[in-house]
């Protein structure tokens, strides 16, 4: 007996201490764990300055590189420039061009050289670096030297030259997206605003970033990233860098003042480390709940223990009282053994939470998120475990401290716990009602909705459960009265009619509902993160380009992943003239819905499924195109009848297997009549070209220097002009081809006509209009040739919430603006969500269709930002080095066991242990004190002629007969917890609600093995303490009785 009340003692102080280091060691180095493995992305820091002049260069980037170190001390930081320098004339290149320098710190990282080597400081002239197309495009090897003329700047310095000493290429994911052109080397139609004709542009001439920087000449941008070293982080310092980081824009500003023209600092390691305390927030509300559980099931059994004891004792307690000790001393000698039992429940309770925390973290998902853990005592953890064990002794004797009564005191207990009943109830209700309510997110810490409402709801479904417990052993009893025999009717007698028989009652009911609800908590937790990591990857692995895609490189991707690839958008666009919230702006998502099911993931609802809807938005046919082989030669020819000189700026889309289509431009071509050439497009097998754009420009004086002759007249009249695209070695596709004029002034052509032929010399594209001439010479004069007819409105699915804000529904047509190009959408589907933008005014369409929609209004520009792909078979992804590989499995890892997730199922594993662990104690306690109270009793049945054997027949029925409905109600109340209340605990990884909604889950063949082991363990204590306790009912005891 005594045994069992020290474990009820010390399981809720044990509990306590356990959580107690949970939220203090635990979390700290959860906080330091998850920043010690955060991407680069997440915590670099980087300033961007721009127009830069020459003799500022060298102290603004050491002012600044000063403001970006003291910004994230007292971390070692690292720092990285790269510059580019103003666009300057290219007299060499033969027609009007365009150059530029740059220089960069971490050269040998962000590229790989193919010929010469890396240029060093201080050569004159300078020594530059140049990339394979630059290179291939100007002649230029090693040894070159290459003469730049004057900066097309306010205040241009002098002519510069340098000598080319190495070529390299460029490396992807090492920031070359940044560069002016994109890391491309060459752009024949570059444009910057100071010509009326674009030009041709060629660069970086990469220098030395000290040449750049003392060079004296201007930088059009300066870009400083600074890396600091987390990996081993105090949580006082990552505050203090996040306060600092927040305050550097400002400072930059301050520091350099009119040296610049626009300065920026940017970093995403304050939202990191905001977002981190955010679900340590999570965090911590979920284990104080658990603590909450854990410390009403230990006083509840506590409170047994005292009414129990109080009850035996009551005749010694009588005796001392006639022999004249009074009330203050049996108090006193009350709260003396109370104090004993908190100290020696704490002195086993501190220990035993270390222990049980060490063991915690060394097992998963604790372990592997990095937070194991050795033996350790702390301050928070003592005064939790002192303060729970001295509180818990205090129930423990408050019951012995209450005058014996009579039957008017006793309807007054009646009374009073029925009041207590109904405000139980109506304090879960309330609790429940704020915790449905409550805002998305909290300011403070600790929510104390969160953490008393599961307490709460299950001690006052408990309370009430119990009150229905009473009528079904009534009517057990009258069925027990038809039996032969004397047992069963005894045993049915005995636990229908006993005030004590169910004692134990509440302690039971509660502790079966709070280990039915941990698991089934546990469960809905982990399903709502499964299906948020689903719906925020929105397809089994997403490939995020940091660089837009080449040609071909659908395949590659297919052949790293082995899985079902689409290109995917994935970008903000404006809705009309709605621009969505700050920083919010709506999404649309584009992907190749034909395969909608192998690709997009996200709960649906109404039955729907992804295939269906998927067919929906996909367009009927697949744009067939013409074949063009790797290595085809492609050439123009245009002709125009009218006098006024044209040129065409061809460009080309090409689609491949995967459904990524890709531009390729031209040079501009005069309209002579004579066969031109065009770039290298076909650089991959398996492309087909399915689109042309031809736009028309009235040639009109020197287009390098931005010179044009306003003083001339301008042209009128019409011309009609046939352009012949030849594909050579094809055959000529079947499909048919579209032309039409694109806007924004549609009518500047006038009958656009196309047609296909297959000639000996290839596939020949034959494109007829009458371009008018009137009107400003840059007026929009596109004609545009397609695979495939123009496809009005495009279908599109959109999200509940999108719906919400803009007024939409099935069959609205709104206007998207893609880019710069206005895109008319029809609204087929409203979903809860959109795959990979949970929560967000999001709009699905098919890629496909959103291509053709953009290509006839002449915007060759695709957006591709990421690979889609489903059902992945290798994991070669990450080594094409494209970009950041997501998967549904690593966010779902990251959700249920990440360093600042890991504590809310670990500590879910304790309340199941914490709650039978309680309910057996207690059960063994209760059964011990009501054996001894019946002791003479059962002295008596054996006097009568009963067997021992008979007599724990007897008491074994009658216990167990009252487990039964017990744990039934206890089953019953934590399923009604786990479907009112865990959904609303449910939190996503920023605290808000999770999308999508959570719906509970009841894991039927844990619950079933949990309350059989529940029945069997609790009828194995009473057997044994039947049988222990019987072996006193004898003769002999009822003689020392008598």
């Amino acid at each position: 007996m005594l045994a069992a009340l020290l474990a009820v003692a010390v399981v809720g102080p044990t509990l306590l201490g356990t959580c107690a280091l949970l939220l203090t060691r635990t979390a700290e180095q959860a906080l330091e764990t998850a920043a010690s493995r955060a991407t680069p992305d997440q915590i670099d820091v980087t300033a961007y300055t721009v127009t830069v002049r020459g003799e500022h260069a060298r102290s603004v980037a050491d002012d600044t590189r000063g403001v970006l170190t003291s910004a994230l001390a007292p971390f070692a930081t690292t720092t990285a420039a790269r510059a580019s320098s103003a666009m300057r004339s290219l007299p060499s290149a033969g027609v009007p061009a365009v150059a530029y320098l740059s220089g960069m710190e971490d050269l040998p990282a962000r590229t790989r050289l193919a010929a010469g080597r890396l240029p060093r400081a201080g050569a004159a002239p300078a020594e530059a670096v140049v990339l394979e197309s630059t290179a291939r495009q100007l002649g230029l090897t090693v040894g070159s030297r290459v003469r730049l003329g004057r900066e097309l700047a306010d205040d241009p310095d002098q002519r510069i030259e340098v000598s080319v000493v190495g070529v390299v290429r460029p490396l992807p994911v090492t920031g070359w997206d940044r560069d002016p052109l994109a890391a491309s080397g060459y752009d024949p139609a570059y444009r910057d605003g100071r010509s009326a004709q674009p030009v041709h542009a060629y660069g970086p001439f990469i220098v030395d970033l000290a040449d750049l920087l003392g060079g004296g000449s201007t930088l059009d941008r300066l870009e400083i990233s600074a890396h600091p070293d987390l990996s081993a982080p105090a949580g006082r310092d990552l505050d203090t860098v996040t306060q600092a980081v927040l305050g550097a824009d400002r400072r930059l500003g301050q520091t350099l003042g009119d040296r610049v023209r626009i300065q920026r600092v940017a970093s995403r390691l304050p939202s990191t480390l905001l977002a981190a305390h955010d679900q340590q927030r999570v965090t911590t509300a979920a284990v104080l709940a658990v603590a909450a559980i854990g410390l009403v099931l230990t006083a509840t059994a506590l409170a047994l223990a005292g009414r129990l004891s109080a009850g035996v004792r009551g005749d010694e307690t009588a005796l001392l009282s006639a022999l004249g000790v009074g009330r203050g001393q049996l108090a006193t000698a009350a709260l003396v053994e109370a104090g004993a039992l908190a100290v020696l429940a704490t002195a086993v309770a501190i220990p035993a939470s270390s222990a049980l925390h060490a063991g915690l973290t060394r097992l998963p998902p604790m372990a592997g998120a990095g937070l194991a853990t050795p033996f350790g005592v702390n301050a928070a953890q003592v005064l939790s475990v002192a303060g729970g064990a001295l509180a818990l002794a205090v129930v423990l004797v408050v019951p012995s401290l209450r005058t014996p009564s009579g039957g008017v005191r006793g309807r007054r207990d009646l009374l009073a716990r029925s009041g207590a009943d109904v405000l139980l109830v109506a304090l879960a209700a309330v609790g429940w009602w704020q915790l449905r309510d409550q805002p998305t997110g909290s300011g403070s810490p600790v929510d104390a909705v969160r953490v008393l409402a599961p307490a709460l709801l299950l001690i006052a479904g408990s309370a009430v459960a119990l009150r229905l417990v009473w009528p079904a052993l009534r009517a057990v009893e009258r069925l027990a009265g038809r039996a032969r025999g004397l047992i069963v009717p005894l045993a049915a007698f005995e636990a229908a009619r006993r005030p004590q028989a169910v004692a134990a009652g509440l302690l039971i009911g509660l502790g079966c509902a709070a280990a039915t609800y941990g698991i089934g908590f546990d469960a809905t937790w982990q399903r709502s993160q499964q299906e948020q990591a689903d719906l925020s990857v929105g397809t089994d692995l997403a490939l995020t380009l940091t660089a837009p895609p080449a040609a071909g490189q659908g395949p590659v991707v297919g052949a790293a992943t082995g899985g079902e690839v689409s290109p995917a958008t994935d970008r903000g666009v404006a809705v009309g003239q709605w621009l969505g919230g700050a920083g919010d702006p709506p999404r649309l998502i584009a992907v190749d819905t034909t395969r909608a099911g192998a690709l997009l993931r996200g709960r649906l609802n109404d039955g729907r499924t992804w295939n269906a809807l998927g067919a929906a938005l996909a367009p009927p046919t697949r744009a067939a195109g013409v074949p063009v082989p790797a290595g085809a030669a492609l050439s123009l020819v245009a002709d125009a009848t009218g006098t006024t000189p044209l040129t065409v700026t061809p460009r080309l889309l090409f689609q491949d297997a995967t459904g990524l289509r890709t531009p390729c431009t031209g040079e501009p071509i005069p309209l002579d009549g004579k066969a031109h050439p065009l770039p290298d497009c076909a650089t991959a097998e398996g492309l087909r070209l399915v689109a042309v754009s031809l736009p028309f420009a009235i040639a009109t004086g020197n287009v390098g220097t931005g010179h044009s002759d306003a003083l001339a007249d301008a042209p009128t009249g019409e011309s009609r002009v046939a352009v012949t695209l030849t594909v050579a070695g094809t055959a000529s596709g079947t499909s048919p081809w579209t032309a039409t004029s694109a806007g924004p002034a549609p009518g500047q052509l006038g009958t656009p006509a196309v047609a296909l032929t297959s000639t000996s010399a290839g596939t020949e594209l034959r494109m007829t209009t009458t371009v008018a001439l009137k009107g400003p010479p840059d007026a929009a004069r596109t004609l545009v040739a397609t695979a495939f007819p123009a496809p009005g409105p495009v279908p599109v699915a959109v999200s509940a919430r999108f719906a919400d804000e803009v007024g939409a529904r099935r069959g609205s047509r709104l206007d998207l603006t893609v880019g710069l190009t206005p895109v008319q959408v029809s609204v087929a589907e409203v979903l809860p969500a959109v795959p990979s933008a949970p929560g967000a005014a999001a709009i699905l369409a098919d890629f496909d269709a959103l291509s053709r929609a953009l290509a006839v209004s002449g915007d060759f520009d695709v957006p591709v930002d990421a690979w889609w792909v489903g059902h992945p078979a290798r994991g070669d992804a990450a080594d094409l080095r494209l970009g950041s590989v997501t998967t549904r499995a690593s966010e779902t890892a990251r959700l249920t066991g990440g360093p600042l997730r890991a504590g809310l199922p670990a500590v879910l594993r304790l309340l199941v242990p914490a709650a039978v662990l309680l309910m057996i104690a207690g059960i063994v306690l209760h059964v011990t004190f009501d054996l001894r109270a019946r002791a003479v009793e059962m002295a008596r049945l054996r006097g009568l002629g009963m067997t021992r054997r008979e007599i724990r027949t007897v008491l074994l029925g009658q216990h167990v007969g009252i487990l039964l409905p017990l744990l039934a109600v206890g089953a019953v109340v934590g399923a009604l917890a786990t479907r009112v209340v865990a959904p609303l605990l449910v939190r996503s990884d920023t605290g808000a609600a999770p999308v999508p909604e959570v719906l509970p889950v009841w894991p039927w063949a844990a619950e079933a093995a949990l309350l059989t082991g529940l029945l069997a363990g609790c009828a194995l204590a009473v057997s044994v303490v039947v049988v222990v306790q019987a072996r006193l009912a004898d003769a002999a005891y009822l003689r020392v009785a008598s």
